[in-house]
């Protein structure tokens, strides 16, 4: 449960979490009860073998900014190559970074940090969740790493949870340009 709980997405072909998803997979109703105590929504992606818990309601913990636009950018990547029918037999989205950088402005419209560390921490993050993470990249491939994108991001980052990130980065916005005209008049 406690693995669930902290992961978010168990999959059945990662090694150290099989045994966690055939547990949960074989009781399915007594985790969606004992998820249900503590406000979360237990849900299985049986074609991709992975089940999940969401927030079901309530408050959020928040996120910094830079992790909730990098995950944002995973969930458009992932969606734009699942559109395309451009995933591996898994269900996962094979990309390199520059793809991610791309993709990252045009949804963003800033740059990315760019740095190799940031990225590696933010995917250190993400694989924790169940989203995706850092692999070798492909042979002759000068890059350092390519990025994973795992399918259990559209159950994490549903269109729910979209909209209220999309809400709350257009309150920051509003926020910020607020403040600096709020300073002006009071001058």
């Amino acid at each position: 449960m406690y693995q669930l709980v902290v992961q978010q997405c168990i999959y059945l072909r990662q090694r150290d979490q099989a045994v966690a998803y055939r547990l949960i997979s074989a009781h399915r109703d007594a985790f969606a009860e004992a998820v249900a105590l503590m406000g979360l929504r237990l849900g299985f992606v049986d074609r991709h073998e992975l089940c999940y818990v969401t927030q079901d309601g309530g408050t959020q913990s928040p996120m910094d900014l830079q992790e909730t636009l990098f995950l944002l950018t995973l969930r458009h990547v992932y969606h734009t190559r699942a559109s395309a029918g451009d995933l591996t037999p898994d269900g996962d989205a094979l990309i390199d970074i520059a793809e991610f950088e791309e993709s990252y402005k045009s949804l963003c419209h800033r740059d990315f940090d760019g740095r190799v560390d940031t990225l590696r921490t933010l995917l250190k993050m993400s694989a924790r969740h169940g989203v995706a993470r850092a692999v070798d990249a492909p042979e002759g491939d000068p890059q350092p790493f390519a990025i994973m994108i795992w399918p259990g991001i559209v159950e994490v980052l549903s269109e729910y949870a979209l909209n209220r990130f999309g809400a709350d980065l257009k309150a920051r916005a509003v926020n910020a340009e607020a403040a600096p005209a709020a300073q002006e008049s009071t001058s």
